[in-house]
């Protein structure tokens, strides 16, 4: 066999490994030495802070009041009068009237036995409601901003609207995709 397949089977040459090790262990030897020989400084002691220091001078803070009310839990009379006179409540509230008289005649299809008609008719009021809920959506959080959700005629719109939103999406998953 010739010398060249021989070192091919040993691996790599040791010669350069050892000088590496020997290197990088004068390096770990060299720094202790220098850490030994660095003179010692003394720190400062951190002076002590008490926790009440830190904040001396800041207001006590308080959360905010709720809008529309004094913190309590009862309903209040805040926003004016007529609320749900509004003319898009007003608009939403007959669409969902409308919804919900397509509704009663498409179950009545339904407990018929005509599914065709039961899936337009449901269709039709599921559009209906979703118009109805997506026109006051930002007028409630309008609302909800000025008067709070304790304002008596804040609760009473909001739970209608509520209402509605059970109704589309209770139709969401009874009727088919358009």
């Amino acid at each position: 066999m010739s010398s060249r397949s021989r070192r091919a089977k040993q691996g790599p040459p040791l010669g350069p490994i050892l000088l590496l090790v020997l290197l990088m262990g004068g390096a770990v030897v060299i720094a202790r030495m220098a850490a030994k020989n660095k003179p010692e400084e003394e720190d400062a002691p951190a002076k002590e802070v008490q926790a009440s220091d830190i904040f001396v001078g800041l207001p006590e803070e308080e959360p905010p009041p709720p809008p529309g009310g004094d913190g309590s839990k009862r309903m209040v009379n805040v926003a004016p009068a007529n609320l749900d006179q509004h003319a898009d409540f007003q608009r939403a509230r007959e669409l969902a009237e409308q919804a919900g008289n397509a509704l009663d005649s498409a179950k009545k299809a339904k407990a018929e036995g005509d599914h065709a008609t039961w899936n337009t008719k449901a269709t039709y009021a599921k559009n209906l409601y979703d118009e109805a809920v997506t026109i006051t959506a930002l007028w409630e959080e309008e609302l909800l901003e000025k008067y709070g959700d304790r304002d008596r005629q804040v609760k009473a719109i909001m739970d209608e609207r509520s209402r509605w939103f059970k109704m589309l999406t209770t139709l969401h998953k009874t009727t088919g995709r358009e």
